[in-house]
C-alpha cells in the first residue's frame, strides 16, 4: 500500500500548485494502478494524518471524540486506496486483530453498505453479511440509518443509546460514534466506515425459513459422495438465490452458513461446514472461524508438514469430482495432536460475474469431513473403482516425506519399491493390505536417501488380478 507522507502544515497542502497536483496524481497512478478513478475530487483522501485506534482512548480511559473522528477519517482514507481484492482481504486481519492500527480494545471499525448490510465487523465478524438497517437503540433511534447519512467530505457524529441487556432497552448508556463514506475501487460501490459503535448485535442472525434447503445438509455428510452433494448443493442454492432474489439478498447468506443444524441451519454440523477462498489462497469466507477471513492460507502445512494441500484444493476445484486428502486436527480425536486425522475436502469453482471484482477472479467454495466419523451409510455408497489407478505423489518435489495416492478395484496386498534412475533398488516398504476403494495413501519417508530423481513401483496383488504401476519423484534436500 502506498501512502503520501504527512505534511507538517495540513493547510498548506490545500494550496499546492497545479504542477504539484499533477505529479502527485501521476505518482498515485503508477503505484496504485488504474483501478482508482480520479474523476471525483473526493475519491482519494490524500494527506490525511495517521491516527490509530490506540490513540482514541486517553490515559484516563475516556474516549476523545476528536481523536475518534480523526481515526475514522484516516482509516477511511486507507480503505479508499485499496484497488485489489486480495489486498482488501489482507487488511481484514488488522480490522480483527486487537492491538493493530485499526483495532484497540473496544475501539474497532464496522463497514456498512448502503442497503444496511454489515460488510465487516471488527469485533464480531460472525455478523458480517447481516442486515441492520432497521435496528434501533434503546430510545427508538434508527442508528444505522443515521450513519448512512455520512458523506465523503467529513466524518459525521452519530450518538446512540447502548443497552447492556437486549431484553431491556430502557437500560441505556449514551455513546458517540463517527461515520464517513467512501467508494470502494474493489467493489465499485460505496460503504460507510463506522468507529465507536459497540452495541451487541449477536441476536440478529436467524434461520431463513421460507427457502427450501439443498438436498444434502451438513449433518448428512458421511462419505465422499454425500460431501460432493453437500458442496454442489450449497453452491447451486447460493447461485439460484442470487439469480432469483438478486445480489443484495445473497450478501446476507454468510449468516445462514454459520447457523448450526441443531439451531435450524443447513450448512454447519460438527466439523462439516463451508468455506470460500480465492485462487490466490486468501480466505474469503469461513463458517466457523470468521477471524480467518482475509488470511492467506496458501502454503500452510497440514499436521504432517504437507505444504501443498491448499494448492491441491484449488486445482482440484477446477476439475470434476476430485477430492483432496490431508491430515488435520479432529476435535473428536484426542490422540491425533501429533500427526492429525485424515480429512477429505471437495470444492468447486464459482465463476464471479464480470465487473464485480477487479480482474474477475474465481472463488473456490469447499467443504470437508473426517472419513473416520462415517457410519454404515458410507459403506453402502462407497466408491469402488473399475481399475487400478496410481494418482502420483505429493508433494513433488519433496523433503523428506511424500504421500503416494492410488485406487484399488479389489482388496489387495500392496508393495512399494524405490529405485534410482539406473534401476537399482534403494528402498522397499513393508507390504500392506488395502480394501477396495479410492484415494488410498502410502506415506514414504526418504530421509536416508540423497537428493535426486527416483522411480517408485507399486505392485498390488489381489485375489483376481495383479496390478503394477510406476511413477517418478524428486527428492530435494
Amino acid at each position: 500500500m502506498f501512502c503520501l507522507a504527512n505534511q507538517s502544515n495540513p493547510a498548506s497542502s490545500m494550496m499546492m500548485s497545479n504542477r504539484w497536483r499533477f505529479i502527485v496524481t501521476l505518482t498515485l497512478i503508477i503505484f496504485l494502478g488504474a483501478g482508482i478513478q480520479f474523476s471525483d475530487s473526493n475519491s482519494l483522501q490524500a494527506q490525511v494524518p495517521k491516527v490509530t485506534a490506540s490513540a482514541v482512548v486517553g490515559q484516563d480511559g475516556i474516549v476523545n471524540e476528536d481523536s475518534l473522528k480523526a481515526f475514522v477519517t484516516w482509516a477511511t482514507s486507507e480503505f479508499e486506496k485499496l484497488d485489489d481484492l486480495d489486498d482488501g482481504l489482507a487488511i481484514l486481519q488488522d480490522l480483527y486483530t486487537d492491538g493493530s492500527d485499526l483495532h484497540s480494545g473496544d475501539i474497532y471499525l464496522v463497514m456498512i453498505g448502503d442497503a444496511g448490510l454489515i460488510s465487516f465487523h471488527g469485533k464480531s465478524p460472525q455478523l458480517n453479511k447481516q442486515f441492520v438497517l432497521n435496528q434501533t437503540d434503546g430510545e427508538g433511534t434508527e442508528v444505522f440509518k443515521e450513519m448512512l447519512r455520512a458523506t465523503r467530505q467529513e466524518a459525521i457524529k452519530v450518538e446512540y443509546c447502548k443497552y447492556s441487556d437486549p431484553a431491556n432497552r430502557s437500560d441505556c448508556t449514551k455513546m458517540t460514534s463517527f461515520a464517513m463514506r467512501y467508494r470502494s475501487a474493489i467493489l465499485d460501490r460505496e460503504f460507510v466506515t463506522v468507529g465507536g459503535y459497540s452495541q451487541d448485535l449477536g441476536n440478529l442472525c436467524r434461520p431463513i425459513t421460507d427457502i427450501d434447503p439443498p438436498d444434502v445438509t451438513a449433518d448428512q455428510v458421511v462419505s465422499r459422495e454425500t460431501l460432493k452433494m453437500f458442496v454442489d448443493g450449497a453452491t447451486k442454492w447460493l447461485l439460484d438465490l442470487r439469480e432469483s432474489r438478486g445480489i443484495t439478498f445473497t450478501r446476507q447468506l454468510g449468516c445462514q452458513f454459520r447457523i448450526k443444524v441443531e439451531d435450524g441451519g443447513h450448512f454447519r454440523h460438527g466439523t462439516v461446514y463451508l468455506y470460500v477462498i480465492t485462487e490466490k489462497g486468501y480466505v474469503f469466507f469461513h463458517a466457523t472461524d470468521p477471524y480467518r477471513q482475509g488470511r492467506t492460507v496458501l502454503g500452510n502445512p497440514d499436521l504432517r508438514g504437507d505444504t501443498t494441500f491448499v494448492y491441491k484444493i484449488i486445482e482440484a476445484a477446477k476439475s470434476d469430482s476430485v477430492f483432496v486428502d490431508y491430515y488435520w486436527d479432529d476435535p473428536g480425536n484426542p490422540n491425533d495432536d501429533a500427526e492429525g486425522t485424515l480429512r477429505t475436502t471437495y470444492g468447486n469453482i464459482i465463476k464471479v460475474p464480470p465487473g464485480i471484482f477487479p480482474g474477475d477472479p474465481d472463488l473456490i467454495v469447499a467443504g470437508s469431513f473426517f472419513p473416520g466419523i462415517s457410519t454404515a451409510v458410507e459403506d453402502e455408497i462407497s466408491e469402488i473403482p473399475s481399475e487400478f489407478v496410481l494418482h502420483g505423489n505429493y508433494p513433488n518435489p519433496f523433503n523428506p516425506s511424500t504421500r503416494i495416492q492410488f485406487d484399488l478395484p479389489e482388496r489387495a496386498q500392496v508393495t512399494l519399491q524405490v529405485s534410482d534412475v539406473l534401476g537399482r533398488k534403494v528402498m522397499e516398504l513393508p507390504s500392506r493390505v488395502f480394501e477396495a476403494g479410492v484415494n488410498h495413501t502410502i506415506e514414504l519417508n526418504a530421509a536416508q536417501l540423497a537428493s535426486g530423481t527416483y522411480l517408485y513401483r507399486m505392485v498390488a496383488t489381489g485375489s483376481e488380478s495383479r496390478y503394477e504401476k510406476t511413477g517418478l519423484m524428486v527428492l530435494m534436500k
